[in-house]
């Protein structure tokens, strides 16, 4: 079995309008950005990552009420944006507002 897990402690930067697919399940997407010190080697590392996101279902409706400038705690998975995209979006399961 091959795991992909993903925690991350972010900052919303923006967010789309929350919307509905054919079938009726909200979806909203928006961006994120960490930033923090990582031990790397016998140093440590000054990380920024800036990545998009996407949730689905009754967190989604959740999740529309933060706005930008919320930090959140969020669990989730990597995946492509699309079927020809190699750039990453981060499915999110769960969140913590922080």
């Amino acid at each position: 079995m091959s795991t992909n897990s993903f925690e991350l402690f972010a900052t919303i930067t923006a967010r789309e309008v929350l919307r509905y697919s054919p079938s009726g399940i909200p979806i909203l997407k928006f961006s994120v950005e960490h930033q923090s010190e990582q031990a790397e080697d016998q140093g440590q590392r000054r990380v920024l990552l800036n990545l998009d996101c996407i949730v689905i279902g009754d967190k989604a409706v959740k999740l529309d009420r933060s706005s930008v400038g919320q930090k959140l705690t969020l669990i989730g998975f990597l995946m492509n944006k699309g079927a020809r995209s190699r750039w990453p979006v981060f499915n999110v399961q769960r969140f913590d507002e922080n």
